[in-house]
């Protein structure tokens, strides 16, 4: 988006592009891993509390603990896979991934449990960030945010399963039996990645960390992107984009169960719009982004996402069920058509700093996600019009997004 972004890579020979597509597999598999540890362990809670005898405060911190590991790691981590490249990090992750399981399976009390969690989430990030940094390295810009859109359409199917999942075995075994099966799963991709993935970083696109400068290692490459007015408008385009997502996962519920009496099952089926919402834009950005190229597309996905965050208010009075979950159906659009171009352009603004970028993005929408999930507990309980309000403020943060890269385009 301005003098400094990176030129596209050279298109691929047919036989890097065969390679591509049989790592592309492997990576759909290795990103599913995050959502299902994020989010198929939470029917477990109750049979936690039970059986480690604690409260379900403690119980819930399983999700948050997990998110603040993935924002410690996309930030340290990150850094680490554009020095010392992308496979022996993503090795790294998974074994650590596979480690923080058998502690979760195996854990005395909440506190190892919380402890095995962190480890988990830690190496988990990197089924995260990284896939979609490969990804770059192997394709062109707009080539990459048709591709990511169609990992993420592959992948979004274990967050919809993941808890099912859960819930199955921890009903039909134990919720240890569900940590050891992530485990097992960590283990199994261990075993892949070291056969069949290459290392994708170029050799000419190594950190500027001085060698011997631990610091460096971290500090030079997120200190380079922050003075990078481009990624800097990426990375806000992404985090208000996907806060209105975190604001509305954290609310909803209490809208909709408490305030508006809708039930749990009910609530369940209706959340599939917003499911569908995202893989519909994911399926028009694979499909179109390559040909329409990436600032057209975001400034095309704009248009649902505002539609969507005004409907939030103009629907805020009628207690029928689409009066909350139509508006998020088009932001979920939205941010599908447009999140997989936002991450390449991040990661295009330096290409010898791809990982960092993704990282440093993705860490900084865990870190915004979790605030406004905080700031929904705190405030709902004194009006539902707090939902729509956070939701708001969260578009504020997009369009000083667009503002900012607007202004580094010029």
């Amino acid at each position: 988006m301005n003098a400094r972004v990176a030129p596209s890579i050279a298109p691929l020979t047919p036989r890097a592009e065969a390679i591509a597509r049989s790592v592309l597999l492997l990576l759909v598999g290795i990103s599913a891993v995050g959502p299902i540890a994020l989010n198929g362990v939470l029917p477990a809670n109750s049979a936690v509390m039970g059986e480690l005898a604690t409260s379900y405060a403690l119980a819930q911190m399983v999700l948050t603990v997990y998110l603040f590991a993935t924002l410690v790691s996309q930030i340290v981590l990150g850094p680490a896979a554009d020095r010392h490249g992308r496979r022996p990090v993503m090795l790294f992750g998974l074994v650590v991934f596979t480690l923080g399981s058998i502690g979760c399976a195996f854990a005395p009390s909440i506190e190892s449990l919380l402890l095995g969690r962190f480890i988990q989430g830690f190496g988990g990030a990197t089924c995260m960030f990284l896939p979609r940094t490969i990804v770059r390295d192997v394709y062109p810009r707009d080539r990459a945010a048709s591709v990511i859109g169609y990992m993420t359409t592959a992948m979004m199917l274990a967050p919809m399963f993941g808890p099912a999942l859960g819930g199955w075995t921890t009903d039909a075994a134990s919720w240890r039996w569900m940590y050891g099966g992530l485990a097992m799963l960590g283990a199994l991709f261990v075993a892949l990645a070291w056969r069949f993935l290459p290392e994708t970083r170029r050799a000419a696109e190594v950190s500027a960390a001085p060698a011997g400068d631990p610091a460096g290692i971290v500090a030079s490459p997120l200190g380079s992107l922050l003075r990078e007015r481009a990624f800097i408008g990426y990375a806000l385009l992404m985090t208000g984009s996907v806060g209105v997502y975190y604001t509305f996962l954290a609310g909803a519920p209490y809208v909709a169960m408490e305030s508006r009496g809708l039930a749990a099952s009910a609530f369940g089926i209706w959340f599939a719009m917003v499911a569908v919402g995202y893989l519909t834009g994911n399926l028009i950005a694979g499909r179109f982004s390559e040909q329409v190229g990436g600032t057209r597309m975001i400034a095309y996905a704009l248009l649902p996402f505002f539609l969507g965050i005004g409907l939030f208010w103009a629907l805020a009075g009628w207690s029928h069920p689409l009066g909350l979950f139509l508006p998020m159906q088009l932001v979920a659009i939205s941010n599908g058509m447009a999140l997989p171009n936002m991450i390449s352009g991040a990661m295009s603004v330096r290409a010898s700093l791809a990982a960092s970028a993704s990282g440093l993005a993705g860490g900084l929408q865990t870190a915004f996600g979790v605030a406004l999930t905080v700031a929904v507990g705190v405030l709902l309980p004194f009006g539902d019009l707090w939902l729509q309000t956070l939701a708001t403020l969260c578009a504020l943060v997009t369009v000083s997004g667009l503002v900012v890269a607007s202004a580094a385009r010029r």
